[in-house]
């Protein structure tokens, strides 16, 4: 580890820590992008007059950990979204903070009229979480998304969103309430809009690829989301669409990975099982990270967040991802028969391959 890099001063710290080492092992330059960039997105959280209890007290996760790690099927790349401010801090900062972060780390940043737009948007909002940095960290560069939050008032939602997305707002509307918005960092075209349904099914799934003109992949992403049998339909499910150029790019649904396939170590079975079968880039990176969730344990809070599958332009098949808050803890708890090491699991992984 570089020195000074992410000093583990708490057991919460220590947690994404320890899964950077675990990712270095098989994606070194992937593990060192991220650790070096949350060593400055993570400084409000180290440094915060509330201590501790910082970790615990963002509004990105459920476990309110402030940050969030993902795998995607599509790419090998490593994944994390922050919170990049203190809890007592001015959420009205959040924006331009996790901007400045970006363009520190390489991205081109808000162009001035879309920043404008934002600030006059949350202007007077008494904001929960402000925004939000996702960042995508592969072997050479990194790419950087802004997740904003907008007003709750359907309206002035509206309003935003068509201003930033017409063509994804023309798919989305009237799917549910718009949650938050996210702007790609290095293509300031690039805008997600999330929504939450009061019920998501198939049905619903189909519309939305259909008014985004990917009918055919209608079919498939239903069946990944909600089951052939539509048995994971509910309200549970967050939707979203994207586009870039004046055109939608992707349609996604998005459900809770516990809901879905409970604890822990059957959701990472299941994902493992499917990155193999299906030749997922990540397959051994998800591997490395969640490699302590890998024997039961008695039922607790899950550290898996959310599944999620996302229809893309131009794309065949389905692509899939999975998030993780907070990071399983370092020491995976061994019995007999289990492995005995993270070179032992990637050793089998490559003979089953």
């Amino acid at each position: 580890m570089s020195a000074g890099i992410l000093t583990r001063t708490t057991t919460a710290e220590r947690r994404i820590a320890d899964l950077l080492d675990r990712v270095g092992e098989v994606r070194p330059a992937h593990a060192e992008r991220a650790r070096r960039e949350l060593d400055v997105s993570l400084a409000a959280m180290r440094s915060s007059a509330v201590g501790a209890l910082a970790w615990e007290s963002s509004c990105l996760t459920p476990t309110r950990y402030p940050v969030e790690v993902a795998f995607t099927s599509a790419t090998d790349e490593l994944r994390t979204a922050v919170d990049v401010i203190a809890p007592e801090d001015d959420r009205r900062t959040a924006l331009d903070e996790a901007a400045r972060i970006g363009r520190l780390f390489g991205s081109a940043g808000l162009d001035p009229e879309t920043a404008d737009l934002l600030r006059r948007h949350q202007h007077g909002l008494p904001l929960r979480f402000g925004a939000w940095l996702g960042s995508r960290h592969a072997a050479v560069s990194t790419a950087h998304k802004l997740y904003v939050e907008v007003d709750p008032d359907p309206a002035r939602a509206r309003e935003l969103a068509e201003a930033l997305a017409p063509e994804a707002w023309r798919a989305l509307a009237g799917a549910g309430a718009l949650r938050f918005i996210g702007i790609g960092l290095d293509d300031p075209h690039a805008v997600e809009l999330y929504a939450r349904p009061a019920h998501t099914d198939g049905d619903l799934l189909r519309v939305l690829c259909a008014r985004a003109g990917m009918a055919e992949l209608a079919g498939p992403l239903a069946d990944a989301a909600v089951g052939t049998d539509g048995a994971g339909s509910g309200r549970n499910l967050a939707v979203s669409v994207a586009s870039a150029a004046d055109r939608v790019t992707a349609v996604a649904a998005f459900t809770s990975a516990h809901q879905r396939l409970r604890r822990d170590h059957r959701v990472r079975e299941a994902v493992l099982a499917q990155a193999r079968r299906d030749e997922w880039a990540s397959a051994d990176v998800y591997a490395a990270a969640s490699l302590p969730l890998a024997e039961a344990v008695p039922l607790q809070r899950p550290f898996h967040t959310a599944l999620s599958d996302v229809a893309v332009a131009g794309r065949p098949e389905i692509v899939h991802h999975v998030g993780m808050a907070p990071p399983p803890p370092g020491r995976p708890r061994r019995s007999e028969g289990s492995p005995a090491s993270l070179t032992r699991e990637q050793r089998e992984q490559g003979e089953g391959s």
